[in-house]
């Protein structure tokens, strides 16, 4: 596999998923940071890009207020595994029904 970006295959797959899902806009919440980040703007739901490596914690509180929004979160692998990698392991351990993308940019070993 060559490092690079994935993005434009992730963005297909996650926008055929939302029609299939037959999700509304105003229940969708995308969360995300970086290049892998700025997926959220083509879903046309509610976006929030956030600190590196902290997507998590802003998919839980989103998730905390509003237990009917679908929230995804979406980050790389630096981000969500490197800078973020305590926030992946809590919302793990939390069980909290979010989504978590993470685009694999080759960026962990």
């Amino acid at each position: 596999m060559v490092p690079g970006c994935g993005n434009f295959g992730i963005l297909t797959a996650v926008k055929r998923a939302l029609a299939e899902l037959a999700l509304p806009r105003h229940g969708l919440d995308g969360l995300g940071i970086g290049q892998a980040g700025k997926l959220p703007h083509y879903t046309k739901g509610h976006v929030l890009n956030g600190l590196h490596g902290r997507a998590l914690p802003a998919a839980a509180g989103a998730k905390l207020a509003n237990p009917e929004l679908t929230v995804i979160a979406i980050g790389g692998d630096g981000d969500g595994y490197g800078e973020g990698g305590n926030h992946f392991l809590t919302a793990c351990a939390a069980t909290m029904n979010i989504t978590y993308l993470v685009h694999n940019n080759q960026c962990m070993p």
